[in-house]
């Protein structure tokens, strides 16, 4: 037989390993777990004897968890679960009371599972929807149809008229119970004291003055009066609130779900939801189905009235019988019968441990299921972070194309591009009649000036149109720069669930950076740098080499022209041989020889300079094939930045996605092994016998 978790041993085993146990217990759990001094004597012969049981008990090797074992694990793999019991109705964060709602279920559970005593049974009534069916449904069962007591046939009616519109909850407890509190609605009714154990009913009141639902299906074991409730009685209607949806959602496992105003009937009822389980695209294998009762509580309330109205007469009180069988309220006490009485033969402490188990398998299905949302938000999160990713692909592969143009034709162009090469042939056009006046004569009275018009010309004509379409192109990068900046702090916020304020601030950080703000000159820096690059090193070439023909010239010139008129005044003076008689040239052939030197050097001088002006034009031709690969590294390095907070918004929410992911997988298995062990341990309840 199972030993109690009050117990002596079982404190002292599960104070054993409490050095592994999660911070986060409920402190009241952590504050029982600290005392129990005298229990060590005993720990080895209980533990021993209650193991031994168990592993008799399920015909196995591995014997069950005792029941506050499971409650540990599963405190301490709920917490684990990302922003679970964190969000309201209205999907706004309630950090402050949301956790609390979940350590105060956990509480609830651990004092069901180790207290000795009675309490009772908590029973809410809700509605998914506006239809009025939870107030008739209490009124219905509450209702004496014998009792003739007007005041609290009117209190029971009229009970939501005095109270305040911010409450939204009543308590229902017989008037012999102890310790009422003053909210509490004090009732007479033998209802509440026909069963096993006293029950105390919570009915849940409907916003009137909203469109949208007080309870949400989805969330509705975030409710305090749900989630600590033993039972819940959930009423919706099928034309409101589909079925399936329903039998999707992790509702109460000790619950009652109520198709309300419905006249199906159970055997129809059965086939409709062995049809909808079928037909479901989407199976959650960790859901059960749960226990559906189709009722018409107005049908009911209707019926006690006539009865109460008229208690002699026999056509009422046929009226009263047709009426409240067919409203099917009475199946609801007959299934609320049998949930309190499954647990065993002594069923008060024994409903109150089982109770709790529900609860707490209740709470690992809700926390399994919110795995399951947070991996459709994940998915989500990956759709769009793939989206932005191929948005960002597609910009670079466009951005070259569409900034620098794409020559067309064979693959002797494939790096080329078409813009560069038109500005390039363009301002070697306007830069050919500046060359081209520029001739070896005028190079002779104007040798100083070589510098000044070769670099005025080739600043005024360097690629002039290309310069104007890059700063334009470059407003249109900031503009694409803006949109991706914002398109990744909306990735980030539109997903909470992975994105992590580590990543935003790195975001943030290489935003304001200053190299992340694009300048005018961001593309057209190597058209400077380029035009800098032929007016420092050609042009330089250029004009020394015209002050050497200058020289040359001059040089060649004055020698010629020496030595002619050398030879011309010794013929003068009457030497026939002249002034060079010496070295044996005679008048005439010196001043045939210094013509010819005169006539050699113009044209040394004439070649000399159209030479280097070919070096330069070829200087020319190289610095512009080595802008068309600077402005493809330049666009390629402002593209980097132009999408580098979507690339790291990207890079880090495929990490974080990934690590979520395998987080969460991890949980889930370990919440499966869990919730095995709490569906053992509540059939082990069914099969003992106290």
């Amino acid at each position: 037989m199972l030993s109690c978790p009050s117990c002596p041993a079982a404190r002292a085993s599960f104070k054993r390993a409490a050095p592994r146990l999660n911070n986060k217990l409920p402190i009241r759990l952590r504050r029982d777990l600290s005392t129990g001094q005298e229990a060590a004597k005993i720990t080895a012969r209980s533990s021993s004897r209650n193991a031994s049981s168990s592993s008799t008990s399920q015909g196995d090797h591995s014997p069950t968890p005792e029941p506050l074992t499971l409650l540990h694990k599963a405190t301490k793999l709920v917490h684990r679960v990302p922003s679970c019991y964190n969000k309201g109705v209205s999907g706004s964060t309630r950090s402050g009371e949301a956790p609390n709602i979940l350590d105060t279920v956990l509480a609830r559970i651990y004092d069901d599972l180790s207290a000795t005593g009675e309490r009772p049974v908590k029973v809410t009534v809700c509605e998914l929807d506006q239809w009025p069916g939870s107030q008739d449904l209490v009124t219905a069962l509450l209702s004496d149809p014998l009792s003739s007591d007007e005041a609290e046939i009117s209190a029971l009616r009229d009970r939501w008229i005095n109270v305040d519109s911010s409450v939204h909850q009543i308590y229902f407890r017989h008037k012999s119970t102890s310790n009422i509190p003053p909210s509490a609605f004090a009732s007479s009714s033998r209802y509440l004291t026909q069963f096993p154990v006293p029950l105390e009913i919570c009915e849940l009141r409907q916003d009137t003055s909203s469109t949208r639902p007080l309870l949400s299906l989805r969330r509705i074991l975030e409710y305090p009066a749900v989630a600590e409730a033993d039972i819940t009685l959930i009423l919706f209607n099928p034309l409101t609130t589909p079925l399936n949806t329903i039998l999707e959602t992790p509702v109460p496992t000790n619950g009652l779900v109520l198709l309300s105003s419905s006249t199906v009937r159970g055997s129809d009822l059965s086939n409709i939801i062995h049809h909808e389980q079928m037909s479901s695209p989407k199976s959650r294998l960790h859901l059960v189905t749960p226990s559906l009762l189709s009722v018409s509580p107005g049908k009911a309330v209707d019926a006690v009235r006539v009865i109460q109205s008229s208690p002699n007469s026999l056509s009422a009180i046929q009226r009263y019988q047709d009426g409240f069988v067919d409203s099917g309220v009475s199946q609801v006490t007959t299934a609320l019968k049998e949930k309190l009485q499954a647990a065993s033969q002594s069923v008060g402490p024994a409903i109150r441990r089982r109770n709790a188990l529900f609860r707490l398998k209740d709470v690992i299905n809700y926390s399994t299921a919110h795995i399951e949302d947070v991996r459709a938000e994940l998915d989500k999160a990956f759709v769009d972070t793939s989206v932005l990713k191929e948005r960002i692909e597609e910009m670079r592969a466009q951005v070259e194309t569409s900034v620098l143009g794409k020559l067309p034709g064979d693959a002797s162009s494939e790096h080329k591009h078409h813009d560069v090469e038109e500005a390039i042939k363009q301002a070697e056009r306007d830069m050919r009649p500046v060359m081209d006046n520029l001739t070896w004569w005028k190079v002779i009275w104007r040798v100083d000036e070589i510098s000044g018009i070769v670099a005025s010309a080739v600043t005024r004509i360097w690629c002039r149109d290309l310069e104007r379409k890059l700063i334009l192109q470059t407003g249109r990068l900031a503009a694409m720069q803006n949109d991706v900046d914002k398109s990744a702090l909306h990735l980030l916020s539109s997903h909470p669930v992975v994105s992590t304020a580590l990543l935003r601030n790195t975001l943030l950080q290489s935003k304001a950076s200053p190299r992340h703000q694009l300048k005018p000159e961001s593309l057209t820096q190597p058209l400077l740098s380029r035009r800098n690059q032929i007016i420092n090193y050609p042009t330089a070439r250029l004009h020394i080499n015209g002050q050497k023909v200058v020289l040359g010239t001059a040089g060649g010139v004055l020698t010629g022209v020496g030595i002619g008129w050398a030879g011309w005044l010794g013929w003068l003076v009457g030497n026939t041989e002249g002034l060079l008689g010496f070295l044996g040239m005679e008048a005439g052939t010196a001043i045939g020889i210094g013509m010819l030197s005169a006539v050699a050097t113009i044209r040394w001088a004439i070649a000399k300079w159209e030479k280097s002006k070919l070096r330069w034009w070829q200087d020319w031709t190289r610095i512009g094939e080595g802008l068309d690969r600077d402005l493809k590294a330049t666009l390629h390095k402002a593209m980097d930045e132009v999408v580098v907070v979507g690339d790291t918004a990207c890079k880090g929410m495929s990490e974080l996605i990934q690590t979520r992911d395998q987080e969460l997988a991890r949980i889930e298995t370990e919440l499966q092994e869990v919730r095995h062990g709490v569906d053992s341990a509540i059939s082990r309840f069914g099969n003992e016998k106290r």
